[in-house]
């Protein structure tokens, strides 16, 4: 079986555009290609749900990176001794 080669997966979802911005850059610096779908909602302003959206043989890498981002964002600091 050969895998479609325009297969996306949705990697995450969120409300926050600009979380999602972060996140869609970051893996662009890591190699994935990575689109986002609903942000652009002709200028309004209420809450927007936003799906990243990455090539389906790229999903493992990029749920990795996404939960590695979630760890070092809530992991408490280390206090210098």
């Amino acid at each position: 079986m050969t895998e479609d080669a325009n297969a996306v997966d949705v990697v995450y979802t969120t409300d926050d555009v600009y979380e999602a911005e972060i996140i869609r850059n970051q893996l662009h610096d890591a190699g994935i290609k990575c689109e986002l779908d609903g942000n652009s909602q002709g200028g309004f302003t209420e809450i927007v749900e936003t799906k990243l959206l990455v090539r389906a043989e790229d999903a493992g890498s990029a749920l990795h990176l996404i939960e590695r981002r979630s760890i070092d964002t809530f992991e408490p600091p280390r206090d210098e001794v």
